[in-house]
């Protein structure tokens, strides 16, 4: 079992994780913790399939540490997750199937946050909502310009 200081200490890094993370500018230093409550956290061992393209798109995956290779069937690595990014944003947004595989290639700790949690935690505290959605809006908008670039 993890001592209170190594949780406090991985509680604290995790923080600073998601300071870092586009989706969450804007929240207050109080919200982070509230953020970081919503999530469930999980291992993952290299090899191991984070989800397929095609699975259920509901939740959100923040990585705290380790390297994921994001796949699309028929073009290959579209992406190498490293520490700090976020994967499956979509899922908060809209409840479609994924766009790609996502394989872990380095051991690596994440944070889930489903979208239902999240959902249901935003009638509490409406401007956490507000902040993290108007976050996806954006990325999601900036990658689809990115596409069309292309």
């Amino acid at each position: 079992m993890a001592s209170v200081s190594g949780k406090v200490a991985a509680r604290a890094k995790a923080v600073k994780i998601l300071k870092k993370i586009s989706a969450f500018d804007g929240l207050k230093d109080e919200e982070y913790s509230r953020v970081l409550a919503m999530c469930s956290s999980a291992a993952a061992k290299q090899g191991d399939v984070l989800f397929n393209q095609g699975d259920d798109g509901s939740s959100l995956y923040i990585l705290l540490s380790g390297e994921i290779n994001i796949n699309v069937e028929g073009v290959g690595t579209v992406h190498v997750m490293k520490t700090g990014e976020i994967v499956g944003e979509i899922g908060l947004v809209k409840r479609i199937p994924r766009t790609a595989t996502a394989v872990v290639t380095k051991d690596s700790v994440l944070l889930q946050l489903y979208a239902e949690i999240l959902h249901d935690v935003v009638k509490k505290y409406p401007q956490i909502g507000y902040v993290i959605m108007k976050n996806v809006a954006k990325i999601l908008a900036e990658r689809l310009s990115q596409t069309n670039k292309k």
